[in-house]
């Protein structure tokens, strides 16, 4: 099946098709420019690959967490490719993304969740979840015994709070990686994330709150 992979959850646009024999790919950081580059950069790996937009049997995005606006793009983006081309969705958490990235270790997968907090989730060596996501203070973060691979942005934002709360459980860090396209064309490929109709795709907000009252910020600070 010829796939389409979309994620816009951080400040990268990252897109693969898979079409035939070919796979081509687009992973820039775009900072706030995901809706100006989305479809055009769409058309330009269409044009790499060969392939017509209709020949396309599938699209894979990642549904969150992540940036609220940049979540909500990479959605809309499937649902509507989804609906013109009659096609299913597979729709892939961010933080499964990265710790697929990172197969081979156990892996904390945390991204800056902005108000001074992170979503976080662990993982074991095949990238299969031990935790739900959930987002939480850094330093209070409390994974179970073990060594542990932090990967994300999130260690990179809160790197001594997290160094703090994981004391001798970090193993290592990996604060450059971020979710890839490519990673969702296996993942969806897998078998392990079950298709939808473009109508069901949801989005994993997992806090439905974008910023701090000035108050909250005073009490923070205080």
């Amino acid at each position: 099946m010829n796939l389409l992979a979309i994620d816009t959850t951080t400040d990268y646009l990252s897109l693969a098709l898979n079409c035939g024999d070919a796979v081509v790919e687009h992973h820039e950081r775009v900072g706030q420019k995901h809706a100006e580059l989305l479809l055009p950069t769409l058309s330009t790996l269409l044009r790499q690959a060969g392939c017509e937009l209709s020949a396309i049997g599938g699209i894979t995005f990642s549904c969150g967490p992540g940036s609220f606006t940049g979540v909500r793009i990479a959605c809309s983006a499937a649902q509507g490719l989804g609906y013109a081309l009659a096609v299913p969705l597979y729709p892939i958490p961010t933080l499964d993304v990265l710790a697929w990235q990172c197969r081979g270790s156990r892996t904390l997968a945390c991204l800056d969740a902005r108000m001074n907090q992170v979503y976080y989730a662990c993982y074991d060596e095949q990238a299969r979840p031990l935790t739900a996501i959930r987002v939480a203070d850094p330093q209070a973060i409390a994974p179970a015994e073990g060594d542990w691979l932090v990967a994300g942005d999130g260690f990179a934002r809160y790197q001594d709070a997290l160094r703090a709360a994981l004391g001798t459980q970090l193993a290592a860090s990996n604060d450059t990686v971020q979710p890839h396209a490519r990673a969702l064309l296996e993942m969806a490929g897998s078998g392990a994330y079950p298709a939808v109709d473009a109508r069901d795709a949801e989005i994993l907000y997992v806090r439905n709150k974008v910023a701090l009252t000035v108050s909250e910020q005073q009490a923070r600070r205080a």
